[in-house]
């Protein structure tokens, strides 16, 4: 059986904001299935278990057409043949267990399950992948990262469209205000002309009470036609400011919505600004680790 590697990522010095860039593999004694024993171990930041199990199982039987076991958390994979590890054919034994930042490996080589130990080509190999995942699980956050940016400028772009209509509401309203107020002006005049009218046609009535019985009721007929009018004009008086109420209302609530909105504004900007910093932060990393 035959494992093939990646090539060789390049390593960097530490960014600030991140506890790790490089991928540090380090020989370990530890316990396992065979006791405790000598092995290779890197922390891989950022990970889950779920994930590097995954592939880790797929670097191991890539190419090869054995098949892999697993016994309580321990991954075996038994009769390798790789010359730069080992001139015999090893088994190689290795678990991962989770830590606060991502996931943790340890691997174990021994030709005859009783002696293990280590090689530079060994650590290579958990060294790249190790590394290779630590590159994948920094892309992911990337791509997250990125859309969350999106996300928060659409949200803006929206809160900025809510403001727009909101002045436009308030304006609209405004102008309709100020024509229902000219309205206003020019129907308490007309009022005032209508129950002038009114006492003058009330005064021909009372001296025609005694006169011509037709014109009398024609006369009466004309007052209670006024006073109809005056009625429509009272009406449309009430009207009038029953709008211009119900019109403030609604710049009330505008204006309250603009408040809303350009704090809104503020918040999702600077929440923008993180963003990108941490965006910015994570295209570095990503550029060290490759």
């Amino acid at each position: 059986m035959k494992i093939f590697f990646l090539p060789l990522l390049a390593l960097a010095l530490p960014l600030a904001g991140f506890s790790q860039t490089a991928i540090v593999v380090k020989e370990v004694s530890a316990n396992m299935s065979k006791g405790i024993n000598t092995g290779v171990e890197a922390e891989i930041p950022a990970t889950s278990i779920k994930d590097v199990e995954r592939d880790w199982k797929r670097r191991l039987t890539t190419g090869s057409k054995a098949k892999l076991t697993e016994t309580n958390g321990e991954i075996i994979v038994r009769g390798i043949d790789n010359k730069d590890i080992s001139a015999k054919p090893f088994n190689l034994y290795s678990i991962l267990n989770t830590n606060n930042d991502g996931v943790k490996l340890t691997v174990w080589v021994t030709n005859n399950d009783t002696v293990f130990f280590t090689s530079k080509s060994a650590s290579l190999l958990v060294h790249d992948f190790a590394t290779a995942e630590y590159f994948l699980a920094t892309k992911t956050m990337y791509q997250k990262e990125r859309d969350k940016l999106e996300k928060l400028k659409d949200d803006l772009e929206k809160s900025i469209k809510n403001q727009e209509k909101s002045n436009l509401k308030i304006t609209d309203n405004k102008r309709a205000i100020a024509r229902a107020q000219d309205d206003l002006m020019t129907n308490e005049n007309d009022q005032k002309e209508a129950s002038s009218a009114i006492t003058l046609q009330q005064a021909e009535l009372n001296k025609d009470r005694s006169g011509n019985p037709e014109i009398y009721k024609a006369a009466e007929k004309e007052l209670k036609e006024m006073e109809d009018a005056r009625k429509k004009l009272q009406d449309r008086n009430q009207g009038l400011h029953k709008k211009i109420d119900e019109w403030n209302k609604e710049v009330a609530t505008e204006e309250r919505n603009i408040t809303t909105e350009k704090q809104s504004q503020a918040q999702t900007s600077a929440a923008i600004e993180k963003q990108k910093a941490l965006i910015s932060n994570l295209a570095a990393k990503l550029k060290s680790i490759k």
